[in-house]
């Protein structure tokens, strides 16, 4: 299949980085499946640890599978080709397990979406025989499983660290005996924390790990050719969140607190950046401000990767918990992105939510930011909430203006300001769960009035889809019917609906029509306190009365301490905090500064050489676009230890130039980057760096070049190309002399750019050279052949600059 018809080709290649392949032919094969497309998928945390668990076991064999583009997906069913796993192309029905992980409601129509191009039956009934494979999910989203109940043999509830492996051992138990289906759903909802459709409706107690710090961690992650949404480093600091606010469903349901020691999380820092390479480390937690040895922790890994240009960044922070101190330590490689969730913004609502911050708190860390250089701030606010006013509306528009000002006391410089609003959505197991959505014609308009506010300011505002939100609500607080209406809206055409280029509300609407389920009941829907909810058989761990008690005091503005500071008697067992209030105890062991790697220390005993390299890009690797290229190049100096010099500025980065761009889809024998290096070029760097480029990318050469040598953007001029051509072609060089080509509405004579063109039977040999215009050889042969670089084979062989004579660099 030539990948060059499909956008972003490099979603589909595999080949990445510490992509696992395993040889053994008779293990249980389990295709991770995440319903979304691969930048998006490769971005989750979650399925990273669980593939890395999943091929530690010596009878597994886990590869991946995500949602086709839409073009992708449109080819396939033309072609009648199967989803298939990315490792080693396996057609999604040939799996023994298929697990997908639920991250998000408006996913579900792509599961149904990924299950049909699998040739798999939708809905378990269906499947009760031996050769269809075993369909599970998991994920933040199975609290409430009912909605999705139709279409997935059994759920995991909770953290699957520890679960998932015990589920392996009852699969290989069940493969070896051969009983029939019904036998392995019954014994599966055995397993502590799965529910299964099937068996009878019962109670489910959620899983979850008790140490972070015993549990797999990733230390070597896949790295993507793509640009992914979060392409770094990930390290998950805490798993839980202390502050309690009520409209959090992650607060609740990952419960209790748990940290990840300093010391570990050094090591996994460490070992992850020396096996990918990365530029930056995200240290990741519901409440990153909270976690006790922050600041410490920063500064550490800051000493340790001086010189290697590794940025240290953190999601929302508390406003209460940003500190002058935490931006200097944050900003001292460069500044990422700073964020910011008042989520309301009057003390009064946010006493009504349990977000324990003050105006106050929220002017001085702006303060702190835009006095420490930061000009981009993002804050996130909802509309919606229990008890609203209008002046609770009015006042997030007023808030956002303030902090422009606040912005003008400190720099004078303009610094933008995002305020991002969503609907409330009254999640299972919260103390909101009672509630109901706003009706959607006020929903609408609180929306409306926000956008028409920031309108002429300064500010740039994004509000989310209502639709979409209607939606997420009657997703997450649907039952067993909500099924049909999913199944229907896929019928009618809806996929990828978290996308909102391809939701389409009417799709729903037609739905709804054709199942008689009304959407707006259920979203809106209020609850008595003693009324049985769908999900209640659901057992997070947190006692239902100390829901009820969260919901009375909310409504009485009574605010509920944080866990670190003292126990409110939630009912989660094993709680670090039920023990002591003091949250210093948590990490008690003394956190060692680690040796520093003495990079920049060493570098700066040696000269500057400036290498010049010349390697082949060939098979899959034509499919990186430059960018790719550059990205995959430059992590794997860092991989190989290379001593890089790093350039000045705002963005240090490794100062490196690439020759002239190669057109995706193109092969190439030579092509050249220049790397600026301490001391002198050693033969192991070119050994090292092949052990980590993937096949189709390898270093041909290096050799150090002089400073004065100009650039190879402005010395090479001259190329030369061969083509494969599926038939003979006759030549005919006055029609050639004649063709011309497009740039930017001037017509432009081919001869402008054709130096020579030779037709050996079924191969072209082009080469071109720059003039005013640079030449591009795709123009080139949609002229002389008529083909598109879709239709031919292309490699560049050479290219040339002038010296007294046409040489390679």
């Amino acid at each position: 299949m030539n990948l060059l018809y499909f956008e972003k080709p490099t979603r589909y290649i595999n080949k990445e980085i510490n992509a696992i392949h395993k040889k053994n032919k008779n293990l249980i094969k389990f295709a991770l499946c995440f319903p979304d497309i691969y930048e998006i998928g490769m971005s989750n945390l979650g399925l990273k640890i669980i593939y890395k668990i999943l091929n530690n076991h010596p009878d597994v064999y886990a590869e991946r599978v995500f949602s086709p583009w839409i073009d992708m997906q449109d080819y396939m069913r033309e072609h009648d080709i199967v989803l298939s796993s990315l490792e080693t192309k396996t057609p999604l029905n040939e799996f023994d397990i298929i697990g997908f992980s639920l991250q998000y409601e408006l996913s579900y129509t792509t599961v149904l979406n990924m299950l049909e191009l699998g040739r798999i039956p939708l809905r378990w009934q269906d499947r009760m025989n031996k050769k269809h494979p075993l369909i599970i999910a998991g994920g933040p989203c199975t609290v409430n499983p009912l909605p999705m109940s139709p279409f997935v043999d059994a759920f995991l509830v909770g953290e699957a660290e520890e679960a998932v492996l015990e589920f392996i051992d009852l699969y290989k138990q069940w493969k070896a005996s051969a009983p029939n289906r019904e036998d392995l759903l019954k014994a599966i909802s055995d397993i502590e924390g799965f529910y299964v459709p099937y068996a009878d409706k019962k109670s489910v107690k959620r899983r979850f790990i008790k140490d972070l710090d015993s549990t797999t961690f990733p230390v070597a992650p896949v790295v993507p050719y793509a640009k992914i949404v979060h392409d770094r480093c990930a390290i998950e600091v805490s798993r839980g969140c202390p502050s309690g606010c009520r409209f959090c469903q992650a607060g609740f349901i990952y419960r209790p607190l748990r940290l990840r020691s300093p010391q570990k999380i050094f090591e996994i820092a460490k070992e992850s950046i020396k096996n990918t390479g990365y530029e930056e480390l995200s240290l990741m937690s519901f409440s990153i401000g909270q976690y006790p040895y922050l600041t410490e922790l920063i500064k550490i890994l800051n000493q340790y990767f001086q010189g290697k240009a590794v940025a240290i960044s953190l999601p929302s922070i508390r406003a209460d918990k940003v500190t002058r101190e935490l931006l200097q330590d944050i900003k001292s490689v460069r500044k990422t992105g700073f964020t910011m969730a008042p989520e309301a913004a009057t003390e009064r609502l946010r006493r009504v939510i349990n977000k324990k911050i003050s105006n106050e708190d929220i002017e001085r860390a702006c303060g702190f930011l835009f006095e420490e250089g930061w000009q981009n701030i993002k804050l996130y606010f909802m509309i919606g909430l229990p008890t609203e006013t209008d002046e609770d509306i009015e006042e997030i528009v007023n808030l956002a203006k303030k902090i422009i000002k606040i912005a003008k006391l400190y720099t004078k410089k303009f610094v933008e300001i995002n305020v991002t609003v969503s609907p409330f959505i009254p999640k299972p197991h919260t103390p909101f769960q009672w509630s109901g959505q706003i009706c959607f014609e006020d929903m609408i308009g609180k929306l409306g009035f926000l956008k028409g506010s920031f309108q002429k300011s300064r500010i740039h505002y994004k509000g989310h889809n209502p639709e979409m939100s209607l939606l997420e609500a009657v997703l997450s607080r649907g039952d067993e019917k909500i099924g049909n209406l999913i199944e229907k809206a896929w019928l009618n055409g809806e996929r990828l609906s978290a996308w909102s280029d391809f939701f389409d509300f009417n799709r729903w609407l037609m739905a709804m029509e054709e199942t008689g389920i009304d959407c707006f009941e259920y979203a809106q829907k209020q609850y008595s306190l003693d009324d049985k909810l769908p999900w209640s058989f659901i057992d997070i761990g947190i006692n239902n009365e100390f829901l009820k008690k969260e919901f009375y005091k909310a409504l009485n503005l009574e605010q509920t301490s944080d866990c670190t500071m003292k126990c409110s008697g939630c009912g989660v067992l094993q709680c670090h905090f039920l023990q002591s209030n003091n949250s210093d105890s948590i990490a008690s062991e003394t956190f060692k500064t680690p040796v520093a790697n003495n990079y920049s220390s060493k570098q700066e005993e040696h000269t500057i050489t400036t290498v010049r390299f010349c390697h082949a890009k060939t098979g899959l690797m034509k499919y990186l676009s430059q960018l790719e290229l550059s990205g995959l190049i430059t992590r794997a100096l860092r991989m190989a230890e290379i001593p890089f010099v790093l350039s000045h500025g705002f963005h240090p980065k490794p100062e490196i130039s690439f020759g002239p761009s190669l057109s995706v889809g193109i092969e190439s024998e030579k092509e050249y980057f220049d790397l600026k290096i301490y001391g002198a070029l050693k033969n192991e760097y070119i050994e090292r760096l092949n052990s980590i480029l993937p096949d189709g990318l390898k270093i041909i050469i290096a050799r150090e070049i002089s400073s004065e040598i100009p650039s190879l953007n402005s010395f090479v001029k001259r190329y030369k190309y061969i083509v494969d051509l599926e038939d003979k072609f006759q030549l005919d060089k006055n029609f050639i002399e004649s063709l011309t080509i497009k740039r930017n509405e001037k017509t432009v004579f081919l001869k402008d750019f054709l130096e020579e063109i030779q037709i050996n039977d079924r191969q072209a040999c082009i080469i071109v050279r720059d003039g005013t215009q640079n030449a591009r050889v795709s123009e080139i042969v949609e002229a002389v052949f008529c083909k598109s670089l879709k239709d031919l084979k292309i490699k560049r062989v050479a290219m040339y600059g002038y010296e007294g004579g046409w040489i390679e660099p």
